[in-house]
């Protein structure tokens, strides 16, 4: 065990190495206060309403590393003061010794989130509870990480339909997913710590695509030494996960998939050769482009009160004890 774990740890080290001495910085300074971390390619359909998103819930500032892009992503965020801009001309293979290596170089001893574009973090009374308070009540209760359920959202009609306007709200439009059923536990082998030792797959992209999809992340933590994100950031090594279960609406299903599926398998930068998108790609094509999710199973998303109810979200006691500290029409 401890062999295997020196073997890790090098090659970890020698991916870190190796990624920091591809990335440069562009522009800004991280801020004070909760920093949200993530990597982009041409993702400026999704940006907008990304950054805004999480500047509502009290991130205080982004690390973010922009990869290859054609579009304008890069220029886009070279102009907001609260971005610290980092691009590289790597691989995506390197997406997590990336981050391994921001966050050691930004994030030690601070509260993280690690998200991607299309990743918006909602959580039990996040209207009444913002990021820094709910940090303070992890901390309050000695965790340093919470568990997140990746949802998949996805219109009623074809995907490539939706018509999304860059920097709107999401919910001005219906949204669907697959109920909690859908979803099976898988044990976490190589879990090192405490508090979880699972993660969960399935869901939508497994139904729709017969992938063995990972429907869990770990968003949020207290960035401290021996934490590692791996699996495609689908699993935090060194975490004490609270009982609070947060979700990640993932709008995946926008009107640019196809095209972007079938980009990503040319260039075959994802894990194992782009394989998920792989089949992704032959989905689509067997369905001539109208690529089509919803199912008469399918539940319209009406908030996170309703996510509590069917069990996506959960809140412990101590986080109901907590709230008492916050008014209802809390800010």
């Amino acid at each position: 065990m401890f062999a295997e774990r020196l073997v890790k740890t090098i090659r970890r080290t020698r991916a870190r190495w190796e990624a920091s001495a591809g990335l440069r910085r562009v522009s800004g300074s991280p801020a004070a206060g909760p920093l949200a971390f993530a990597v982009v390619r041409n993702e400026m359909l999704r940006l907008p309403r990304f950054l805004d998103h999480y500047r509502e819930l009290g991130v205080s500032g982004f690390v973010i590393v922009e990869n290859n892009s054609t579009d304008a992503t890069r220029e886009f965020l070279a102009s907001q003061h609260d971005v610290c801009l980092y691009a590289t001309a790597q691989s995506f293979t390197a997406k997590e010794a990336w981050l391994d290596c921001l966050l050691r170089r930004h994030g030690r001893g601070r509260w993280c989130l690690a998200v991607d574009a299309d990743e918006l973090l909602d959580y039990p009374e996040s209207v009444r509870v913002r990021l820094p308070a709910l940090c303070e009540y992890l901390e309050g209760i000695g965790a340093n990480a919470i568990h997140a359920i990746l949802l998949d959202l996805y219109p009623e009609g074809p995907v490539s339909d939706v018509g999304y306007v860059p920097g709107t709200d999401y919910f001005l439009n219906p949204w669907y997913f697959d109920g909690l059923a859908s979803l099976t536990q898988a044990p976490r082998v190589f879990y090192r710590g405490s508090g979880l030792d699972h993660r969960l797959e399935g869901g939508t992209r497994k139904r729709l695509f017969g992938v063995k999809a990972c429907c869990s992340k770990f968003p949020l933590f207290r960035y401290e030494r021996g934490m590692f994100l791996t699996d495609g950031q689908h699993y935090l090594e060194g975490g004490r996960f609270s009982e609070l279960r947060a979700v990640l609406y993932h709008f995946k299903y926008l009107q640019d998939f196809a095209p972007h599926v079938e980009e990503e398998v040319r260039r075959g930068e994802h894990w194992g050769g782009a394989i998920e998108y792989r089949a992704y790609a032959d989905k689509v094509a067997r369905e001539g482009g109208r690529l089509q999710v919803w199912t008469p199973e399918s539940i319209r998303l009406d908030g996170a009160r309703q996510l509590e109810d069917l069990g996506f979200l959960i809140r412990p006691d101590s986080y109901d004890d907590y709230l008492a500290k916050f008014p209802e029409n809390h800010p």
